[in-house]
């Protein structure tokens, strides 16, 4: 690969503000993709219904069949508002590329299309996809049933977020959800009838007590009242409090006793006259590695070793991402397959440049015996 030619392009990507409430951006984003793959003489079809999220769709396929060998994944938003690039434009320096998305994930967008034009000027008898969306950071909700169905078709998935800041590429990621939950209390003047209310917030104060309590780290669930609020003065009983919840897990069985603890409480208030209720919001369900996900590994070991490159290592983590939505799926994923970097959603963000040729080494490698099979 011609690495100068790839950190050209980078700057030239990371230099469009494309937050995922940024439309014209993430537009600017699909065009950008869209016309260099059908430079590059691949199916391209770009979806830009108004008021969502585009996508690119790429395809170079070398039989006559909808099953897809090889599927590559990534997302074109950041979580950067418009006006960040101008703030902290792209840069080098001291071995690391810096700049909004840098490596959440458009050098990881940008080495899969690189990594897609060499499969193709190879002529490698396979059947490649290639999905960008531009909503993932906030949950995907316009691109999920798109990505899910193109996962059904196909044998073997590479997520290109970012490497984890060790190197590692990543196996396993939790399942999570955002639950909003809302109390209904009954108002009244804390002074002079204080009996008369049902406060809305000492209700939701022994959900926040009790969900310290629902944690099972051993079996990977954590839960976290991430934003709380309620009343409306220190001399009312609060008549309504909400609050959000984040809830990280690995086995279904988990999420459904933490949903049946839920009904539990809104079924029993402690607070007579206090009405709950909870819905579960945007998410991912869980990504757990299988035995198709060994072989995957496998074939990523061996070719390391023919390259003379260290051994890949795998991690698990508690962030979701595009790849949970083909957890469940008989497709194998490998997700963390972009460039190593850091610092990801802050002005920290960092890419390691000594990481990009060999991610591509590596994964062309792994392709090519994929191929070759």
């Amino acid at each position: 690969m011609n690495l100068g030619q790839y950190l050209k392009d980078l700057e030239e990507i990371v230099n469009i503000d494309s937050g995922s409430e940024d439309l014209t951006g993430c537009l600017q984003m699909a065009a950008y993709f869209a016309n260099r793959f059908e430079e590059a003489g691949f199916d391209v079809r770009i979806s830009r219904e108004p008021g969502k999220h585009p996508h690119v769709e790429a395809r170079s396929f070398t039989r006559k069949s909808d099953e897809i060998d090889i599927l590559f994944m990534g997302h074109m938003d950041t979580v950067f508002p418009k006006g960040t690039v101008q703030q902290r434009p792209f840069c080098i320096e001291n071995g690391k590329a810096r700049g909004p998305g840098a490596a959440d994930m458009k050098s990881g967008v940008l080495l899969a299309f690189y990594l897609a034009k060499e499969i193709k000027e190879k002529a490698l008898p396979l059947n490649l996809c290639i999905a960008f969306n531009s909503d993932e950071e906030i949950g995907s909700a316009d691109s999920v049933d798109w990505l899910k169905e193109l996962g059904t078709k196909a044998k073997y998935c590479f997520n290109f977020e970012p490497g984890r800041d060790t190197g590692a590429f990543v196996k396993e990621r939790k399942g999570v959800y955002d639950y909003h939950v809302t109390f209904q209390g009954i108002p009244a003047h804390a002074g002079v009838a204080p009996e008369k209310g049902a406060s809305a917030v000492i209700e939701m104060a022994r959900w926040v007590w009790a969900l310290t309590n629902l944690d099972a780290p051993l079996q990977g669930t954590t839960l976290n009242p991430g934003i709380v609020k309620g009343g409306s003065a220190s001399n009312v009983v609060a008549e309504h409090a909400e609050m959000l919840i984040d809830l990280r897990y690995t086995q279904d069985s988990e999420l459904k006793r933490i949903e049946r603890v839920f009904d539990e409480m809104v079924a029993y208030p402690r607070v007579t006259g206090v009405k709950v209720s909870w819905e579960r919001k945007e998410g991912f369900p869980p990504m757990m590695p299988s035995s198709r996900t060994e072989g995957m590994i496998e074939l990523m070991k061996e070719a390391a070793a023919a390259l003379g490159q260290v051994p890949p290592t795998f991690a698990s983590t508690g962030g979701g991402s595009d790849a949970n939505n083909l957890g469940g799926l008989p497709v194998s994923v490998m997700d963390g397959c972009g460039p190593v970097g850091g610092g990801y959603h802050s002005n920290k963000e960092y890419l390691v440049l000594s990481s990009i040729e060999q991610r591509f080494q590596l994964i062309l490698k792994t392709i090519t015996a994929i191929a070759g099979r």
